[in-house]
């Protein structure tokens, strides 16, 4: 009846697909190419960095402590318990912050509780460090921040630390201060913070 029309050819055609059913090897439901997420470099990406920051902050969940430094200010330091130690304070005096365990103290550095040496070593009297002499049990390490700017901190005052069995992580007030809230969030009761305020 339909003389010269062809009925046209089909061809069963089988595709494979990287998306096939795997079994997953410890029980469960099956997982598929898809449930296993984009190969690196490729899918959903973010350009905020603070996603990004937040992606790879491997304590983000963790207990931070209770005077975690939220902020270096120009004239002092921002704690988690709302708590802000200034410097200088209403008699103009030079504050510094001890930060330890759930305790913060304000410790008053003026009538030379420092000097600065040569424009770039710090050195601590005596009678400011007797402190970490009182503190049971010793921390193990005491982070020092050294002001505004990146200095030394005097071989007398190493020694003295060096004898407490203490050892020391030294930077500016704002490197000492993420320092701190990175060892105190990781081995809380052992980390200290000494910190001049960060305009000196």
């Amino acid at each position: 009846m339909f003389r010269g029309i062809r009925a046209p050819q089909t061809r069963l055609i089988r595709t494979i697909h990287s998306s096939s059913i795997r079994p997953n090897l410890f029980g469960g439901k099956k997982v598929t190419q898809n449930d296993l997420g984009a190969p690196s470099g490729k899918g959903e990406g973010t350009t905020n960095p603070v996603d990004i920051l937040k992606k790879n902050d491997i304590l983000m969940y963790s207990n931070k402590p209770i005077n975690y430094i939220e902020s270096v200010k120009e004239n002092g330091f921002h704690l988690a318990n709302n708590i802000m130690i200034q410097s200088p304070d209403k008699e103009g005096n030079i504050i510094g912050a001890l930060l330890i365990e759930t305790e913060n103290i304000e410790v008053n550095l003026s009538n030379e509780g420092f000097k600065i040496i040569n424009g770039f070593m710090i050195e601590f009297k005596e009678e400011v460090l007797g402190i970490f002499e009182k503190i049971h049990p010793k921390p193990e390490i005491v982070v020092m921040g050294l002001g505004g700017r990146s200095r030394m901190l005097s071989e007398k005052n190493r020694v003295y630390f060096a004898k407490l069995g203490i050892q020391l992580e030294i930077g500016d007030s704002n490197n000492a201060a993420q320092i701190f809230d990175l060892l105190a969030t990781e081995r809380p009761n052992v980390i200290l913070a000494f910190l001049l305020p960060p305009n000196v």
